[in-house]
């Protein structure tokens, strides 16, 4: 019973650890790609402010600042060589718009014709950033650029290869039409989470609290063992019958043993021995210190001299297993002799008639 209930703390142990360091990963990873969101976003800021000096016929020295946010227009018109042309601006790309003014969104429109984005320099300003904020990720960009047919086209930063549409972060727009698109691609391995400070100190709290479990258990083994040698030199009184009586012992709080019925009864619960276990527990009891030698239990129970000292061992495992399932009584050999170690509780008056 003690074993499967330990079995049970540890299972639920292992669980409560589980799910602990579940938790942290997912939020560790939740956190990696909120600060890789926000590294994007600079990394993208820092790629338009290099091209602040160059001229281009309305514009000079821009610096790239968010101006105040504006209602989206929805459609925007565009004066061509073929003439006016309207073009629809979706919801979700301007909400996603690096800048929102419409002068502004006409200046980039502009720089970005002059200049443009390059997908390895956006990689590797992202990547810098991301190093110094200790996150370890896998990552490339994308750039899409609509003309004003409509059309697309995408230059990809390396290991495109690797990475898949579930892998994208977010993605910026810019330019009059938003017709300029960054996209960032971001993929992790959950080991690499392992690194973030906060992952280490949730598994140093669960060692911690593993090592407390590891303490108190080898506290209470200790202690438990000690008991029985100290009651042991308590010298414990022996209980003494008569032939003519049929007795009947305490062995702990509501727990007797039945010599002559050969039971051990605990309120309820009956555990029937067999003659011979029965025969020597009562020894036991009758015993000066509780205690046998191999040889006196092998003349009481095989007086024609068949004992042996497998039988013995094996006698005494059936009366160990017996006495487990109901009582505290423990039998340890030492010295060529068996002891039987009696809680304290055990006193001469519990002996009575049945």
């Amino acid at each position: 019973m003690m074993k499967i209930k330990r079995k049970k703390i540890l299972w639920i142990r292992l669980l409560v650890y589980s799910l602990a360091m579940g938790a942290g990963t997912f939020l560790v990873h939740q956190k990696w790609d909120e600060q890789a969101r926000a590294t994007f976003k600079t990394a993208l800021l820092q790629e338009l402010q290099k091209r602040d000096t160059l001229s281009i016929p309305y514009i000079s020295n821009w610096t790239a600042i968010s101006a105040l946010e504006e209602v989206n227009p929805g459609v925007v018109e565009i004066a061509l060589d073929s003439g006016k042309r309207k073009y629809e601006i979706p919801c979700f790309k301007f909400e996603n718009s690096l800048v929102k003014g419409g002068i502004q969104r006409g200046l980039l429109t502009a720089l970005l014709d002059e200049s443009p984005l390059d997908a390895d320099s956006l990689y590797g300003t992202w990547n810098k950033l991301l190093k110094e904020s200790d996150i370890f990720l896998k990552t490339h960009t994308r750039i899409t650029v609509w003309d004003f047919q409509e059309q697309p086209s995408s230059a990809f930063s390396k290991n495109v290869q690797k990475f898949s549409q579930t892998d994208s972060l977010l993605s910026y727009y810019m330019g009059f039409r938003c017709e300029v698109e960054a996209t960032g691609y971001a993929s992790c391995e959950w080991w690499w989470l392992l690194s973030d400070w906060r992952l280490l100190a949730i598994g140093g709290v669960c060692a911690g609290i593993e090592l407390l479990f590891f303490i108190f258990g080898k506290m209470y083994c200790y202690r438990k063992k000690r008991q029985p040698e100290e009651v042991e030199q308590e010298g414990l009184p022996v209980i003494v019958v008569t032939a003519e009586q049929s007795p009947v012992y305490q062995l702990g709080e509501h727990t007797f043993f039945d010599a002559e019925r050969m039971e051990l009864i605990k309120e309820e619960q009956v555990v029937k021995l067999t003659p011979q276990t029965a025969v020597l527990l009562e020894k036991f009891l009758q015993a000066e210190g509780h205690t046998l030698s191999t040889s006196l239990i092998s003349e009481t129970l095989w007086p024609n001299g068949s004992g042996s000292q497998e039988r013995i061992h094996t006698l005494i495992r059936r009366l160990r297993k017996s006495l487990g399932e109901l009582t505290a009584l423990q039998i340890k050999f030492k010295n060529d002799s068996y002891h039987l170690i009696i809680p304290h509780f055990i006193e001469k008056n519990a002996l009575t008639n049945a």
